[in-house]
């Protein structure tokens, strides 16, 4: 049965598997690891479910956003091993990705029995999943066959869904009886029906689809019928009026080219958050030339200071996950404004365009009267100018304020915000891919008007968990490095997932950790309020009077520590390991850069 799932995964796309070490799975690690050694999937181990599932998490967005979607499963044993994949699974769900979890099960005659490691109904453990399969031991291969592939597909969902049939988690669970492990004979029968394929296949795409050929035709015809044709190419259709404004948020990993485009020709202002694929300001581009956008700066304040603007809005366009800001939400939310959703996969459709704009000179100023609407180049140059001031006013006041104490220094309470903000917007300047967690170390690049890097963001809960895990699993599914900007709190949070076995390809990360030493976040929250100043500390910031040196040497990393804008440029440049020569010979692939705060 486990050969057969294999044959399927392989066969439905299926390019990744994440292990976490486990008893009842072996049969599927004695299917999967010979077709990972002839190089027809990708096998990856970790210690804990947990930061297995953030690890198949991050795989899946890489995958993705390198044009390869694909779902990507993560298998674990019996018992409580399914539990911990649940906060994985949530982000999945509500971001939209790819994720499989394969969950090994004893047989339904142990259920109720009080047998060791075993649940009543483990297919029902995770919530918000798309689908549930429980398969019972012994199944025959034709039914193995059909549910692995209807997984598959539902997991990966299809090219402009409705938001009930997005991507997102299936739990495949299934049932082994003993025994557990394959005789010599069946192991190497296996075996060498792999090595036959893939000599005779020297392809790899031949030979992933060679070594199903004892699956049932009806998976090769459902994978068939999932690629999209030119003729089949699904439309989405969007209406232009006066006052239109595009909000963008999370995607996945898609990219939304066609809706920067629409931006262009329409002059429409981008609200973007960081992780949207809109919020890139400027792209590595042919020509000298800085290419155009009409992104928004500080947008969510332009929301909150600029009313004529905001009572202008008649038409707001939203695509992926909006959910960083207040003014944004409220936005969204009001009846009088018509809320046009796109699909994540945007560009995978034929974009129609409906263009019933009436203001369209640039005579015509945006917002001169209450209610206006407007469109053309002033609607979208008075956005960008509105946020464009806001941003240089609050830059002039952290001058100010560091003329009055002294040079901007991490080290002191008041200097942290100025030197995080100061580095995070230097790394958005850079031509790289950046992870940016949840809370303030997003919230740092609502000032960034020069966005070069390719960012993502866990944000469809927006939790902090399994962040260090996710940033891994998006290195290796990208094959690429990433930077990982996290607080301290996030970065606590996962701290496992700074261990990598040591037969594991720990992906290629930087981790910039901003540590202020708590949850600072809360202190710009209702929270702060003079009257709740008891509670503040205990329960909402925690301090917590740690660095990340000692924890750095305990799992292998190197690390670096810096206290100014200055420093931290020199730290990041400084990423190569050199020779006696002084030649650069390779990059330092594990590292860590602390900006830390004087801890107490």
């Amino acid at each position: 049965m486990a050969q057969q799932i294999a044959r399927t995964l392989v066969l439905t796309g299926v390019s990744d598997v994440v292990f976490a070490p486990g008893s009842r799975s072996a049969p599927l690690v004695y299917a999967l690891g010979p077709l990972a050694e002839a190089g027809l999937i990708r096998t990856h181990v970790r210690i804990d479910e947990r930061d297995a599932a953030f690890l198949a998490l991050g795989l899946a967005r890489g995958l993705r956003a390198r044009g390869s979607e694909s779902a990507v499963a993560v298998v674990t044993t019996s018992g409580s091993a399914v539990a911990n994949l649940h906060p994985a699974i949530l982000e999945a769900s509500y971001g939209h990705l790819p994720l499989l979890a394969l969950t090994a099960d004893r047989p339904a005659r142990l259920r109720a029995t009080g047998a060791n490691q075993t649940i009543d109904d483990q297919s029902q453990v995770l919530s918000d999943v798309r689908a549930r399969f429980d398969i019972p031991a012994g199944a025959d291969p034709e039914t193995v066959d059909r549910a692995v592939t209807a997984a598959v597909t539902v997991s990966v969902s299809q090219v402009g869904a409705a938001d009930t049939e997005v991507a997102g988690p299936v739990q495949f669970n299934v049932q082994f009886d003993t025994p557990l492990v394959p005789t010599p004979d069946e192991l190497r029968m296996w075996t060498d029906e792999i090595v036959e394929v893939t000599e005779s296949e020297p392809s790899s795409k031949t030979a992933r689809q060679a070594v199903t050929v004892a699956s049932s035709e009806t998976v090769a015809e459902t994978v068939a019928e999932a690629e999209p044709t030119d003729e089949s190419r699904p439309e989405a259709t969007v209406t232009i009026t006066d006052g239109t404004v595009i909000v963008a948020g999370d995607a996945g990993g898609h990219s939304a080219e066609s809706l920067r485009g629409l931006a262009a020709d329409h002059h429409l202002p981008m609200l973007a958050e960081p992780s949207s694929p809109l919020a890139r300001t400027s792209r590595p581009s042919a020509s000298s030339a800085a290419e155009h956008s009409t992104s928004v700066p500080a947008h969510a304040r332009v929301l909150s200071d600029h009313a004529e603007l905001r009572e202008a809005i008649r038409t707001v366009i939203v695509h992926g996950k909006p959910t960083l800001t207040r003014p944004v939400a409220a936005l969204i939310a009001d009846e009088s404004v018509t809320v046009q959703r796109m699909p994540d996969d945007i560009d995978a459709l034929t974009l129609t365009v409906a263009d019933e704009t009436t203001v369209a000179d640039d005579a015509t100023g945006a917002g001169e009267a209450q209610g206006n609407a407007a469109s053309g180049p002033s609607w979208v140059r008075a956005w960008i100018e509105a946020g464009t001031s806001l941003v240089a006013a609050a830059r002039a006041e952290r001058h100010a304020e560091s003329d009055t104490a002294g040079p901007a220094c991490a080290a002191s309470a008041k200097g942290f915000p100025s030197t995080a903000r100061a580095i995070t917007e230097h790394l958005a300047a850079q031509d790289i891919t950046l992870f940016v967690a949840s809370s303030n170390s997003v919230r740092y690049l609502s000032d960034a008007t020069d966005i070069r890097a390719r960012i993502h963001a866990s944000r469809g809960l927006a939790g902090i968990d399994g962040l260090v895990s996710t940033a891994t699993g998006l290195s290796l599914g990208l094959d690429e490095p990433v930077v990982l900007l996290i607080g301290d709190i996030a970065m606590l949070h996962d701290i496992g997932g700074l261990l990598t076995p040591s037969a594991e390809d720990a992906g290629d990360v930087t981790i910039v950790v901003l540590n202020d030493d708590g949850g600072a976040i809360f202190s710009g929250l209702e929270h702060s309020q003079s009257h709740l100043e008891g509670f503040l500390d205990r329960y909402f910031t925690v301090p917590h009077g740690r660095g990340f040196a000692e924890l750095a040497a305990a799992f292998g990393w190197d690390y670096a520590s810096v206290e100014s804008a200055g420093e931290f440029e020199r730290a990041l440049a400084g990423g190569g390991a050199t020779d006696v020569t002084g030649s650069v010979t390779a990059a330092v692939t594990r590292r860590i850069i602390e900006v830390a705060r004087a801890l107490t």
